[in-house]
């Protein structure tokens, strides 16, 4: 009878061990998911601090307020350039998902396109 209750305590505290080690392996395990996903959120706030610090495309790099409207000018030139370049972008597009071939997709420039 005391061999069986030895063994039986000794299988008790084995499986009790192994149960013990599992779960401290498992809280070991949560705890870096923390940290990671801790570190992962810090930096994104980071990265999101930064990109709004950049300046604007139009912008000056050290504007520190807004320019007043009067000092804004525009050159019509470059508006117009623009404006048609978007144009003949949307054509070829357009051409493109109406007709699509490798031609109308890799289209040289000195290749007409058909405004609509």
């Amino acid at each position: 009878m005391s061999t069986t209750i030895i063994i039986v305590l000794g299988a008790g505290f084995l499986f009790g061990g192994m149960v013990l080690m599992l779960a401290m392996g498992y809280l070991d395990t949560e705890q870096k998911r923390a940290l990671e996903a801790k570190a992962r959120d810090v930096e994104a706030a980071s990265q999101a601090a930064a990109m709004a610090a950049l300046p604007g495309f139009f912008a000056p790099a050290h504007a520190t307020q807004p320019p007043m409207p009067a000092l804004i000018e525009f050159d019509d030139a470059m508006v117009n350039r623009l404006e048609h370049h978007v144009q003949l972008e949307q054509a070829l597009v357009a051409q493109f998902v109406h007709h699509p071939s490798l031609d109308n997709l890799y289209r040289h420039p000195a290749t007409p396109v058909h405004l609509h």
